[in-house]
């Protein structure tokens, strides 16, 4: 029995390691992500005052800050029964899509873009950012327009190119001016031209992957909110569709601690989520999505999801994240357009005040569904906070998708192919890990004593 580690996992969001157990004969018998940071971001929440929760979750991650932003004045909102008005709620979901289609720009282009467009295959001291801009300068300039368009919109809208601040509860502190608007309506414009262009690199970048498409197979259900139907990224009912195409269960944001249940994983600070019936795994994100909804409101969106959905329905390699992303940045791109052309009116508060209560809320970020749960005192302040976030649903069809890419080479003497695609199996689901950590236990520490170099000693706690 061996144990290959790659450590560190590289172009992902946070610090992980990936263990591969391999027995005598070259079978891999277990692969596992085991995420190594600790943020703890629960328990710093108790204490806090609940309207500033939008403002301080938002910290919690860089790469998804408008995300927890809004998953966070959703909760408030729900627990408050406040409705806010149409034109905060238009402002909000077009500074979401600016969210959306600047974070899977970064995912589809600059971290598992090297591997898309140079290929598995190529030297390590290849595969990254700079190289693709030497080698395919003109296709790597437009994708990183399209991350500029994204975060640009975020800026405007949200206050902040980063940490977005305008949403709070009852609405929106402020709106773009009618200059902005017209500004941003042709960066979505100009974004669904560019994603024209892109079409056919990505298309061919798959075509060369499809050799691996059965080793990153999904056996399991898959998770997203729906619009009756339609794809939405806000508050909504939660629909399961197991891999047969079935749905079932259907919950609200309310009822999710009566169908999902965090379970600590060996030797990592992130908490996998199963089905309460039967531990059931699934998986979130985009793939998630286009397989439990089959429409958008935009046309372009539209005839790509239904050309997407006549191959296979559900889809459930991993390989297919990266085509359901393409096709939600060409929505993003046309709600961007549609919404900033419509303009803004100054009606964008309602009056909300804080008190004693459970608050949940759910929204789609990009990485796929996440949940805010709060309970606070009679004086507003957070006695207690649970966060669900996307990367923990998605944890067992990580370690799945991991296993099946090391067993397609484990044994044939391509290790640095074993290791680039075993982090490109990683990379499909777009990890962000920051955010996912919890403390649970004790954790298992090895500490190494050396001397010139050499270890004399070492010394561990809770290493089995």
């Amino acid at each position: 029995m061996s144990k290959l580690v790659i450590n560190p996992v590289t172009r992902i969001e946070g610090h992980a390691k990936i263990t591969l157990d391999i027995d005598d004969a070259g079978k891999v018998n277990q692969g596992h992500l085991q995420v190594l940071e600790i943020r703890g971001f629960e328990k710093l929440l108790e204490g806090m005052e609940l309207f500033k929760m939008p403002l301080i979750t938002a910290r919690i991650c860089g790469v998804c800050p408008a995300a927890h932003h809004m998953a966070a004045v959703t909760a408030i909102e729900n627990g408050l029964g406040v409705k806010i008005t149409d034109t905060a709620g238009r402002l909000r979901e077009l500074m979401y899509m600016g969210h959306i289609l600047h974070s899977h720009a970064l995912s589809t282009f600059v971290l598992a873009g090297p591997d898309l467009l140079l290929g598995l295959d190529a030297s390590h001291e290849q595969r990254n950012i700079f190289e693709l801009l030497r080698l395919k300068p003109d296709a790597a300039k437009k994708m990183l327009r399209l991350r500029s368009i994204g975060q640009r919109v975020v800026e405007i809208v949200g206050g902040r190119g980063v940490h977005p601040v305008t949403s709070i509860p009852g609405g929106l502190t402020s709106a773009p001016s009618a200059e902005e608007m017209t500004s941003m309506a042709s960066w979505g414009s100009e974004a669904v031209d560019l994603l024209d262009q892109l079409s056919i690199v990505i298309t061919e970048a798959l075509k060369k992957l499809e050799d691996i498409r059965d080793s990153l197979d999904i056996p399991f259900s898959s998770m997203s909110l729906t619009d009756n139907g339609k794809v939405t990224f806000f508050e909504s009912p939660c629909v399961v569709m197991n891999p047969s195409g079935k749905t079932d269960p259907v919950f609200d944001s309310g009822d999710y601690a009566g169908y999902l249940t965090e379970h600590s994983m060996p030797g990592s600070y992130m908490k996998s989520v199963m089905l309460r019936d039967g531990d059931r795994p699934f998986f979130v994100g985009p793939l998630a999505r286009l397989n439990v909804n089959d429409s958008f409101i935009t046309p372009k969106a539209d005839n790509l999801l239904a050309a997407y959905r006549t191959k296979k329905h559900p889809r459930t390699s991993a390989l297919d994240y990266v085509e359901a992303r393409f096709i939600e940045m060409v929505y993003c791109a046309e709600r961007i357009e549609e919404l900033s052309a419509k303009g803004a009116d100054e009606n964008l508060m309602v009056g909300a005040t804080p008190g004693a209560g459970t608050f949940i809320g759910m929204v789609e970020a990009p990485r796929g569904t996440l949940i805010h749960e709060y309970r606070t005192d009679d004086e507003g302040i957070l006695t207690d906070a649970n966060l669900i976030v996307a990367t923990q649903n998605n944890y067992a069809a990580i370690d799945h998708c991991i296993t099946g890419m090391a067993s397609k080479y484990a044994g044939t003497g391509q290790d640095e192919l074993l290791m680039s695609s075993v982090e490109f199996a990683l990379r499909c689901f777009d990890p962000c890990l920051a955010c996912a950590t919890h403390a649970s236990g004790q954790m298992p520490m090895v500490v190494e004593i050396r001397e010139n170099g050499t270890i004399v000693r070492t010394i561990s706690r809770g290493v089995k």
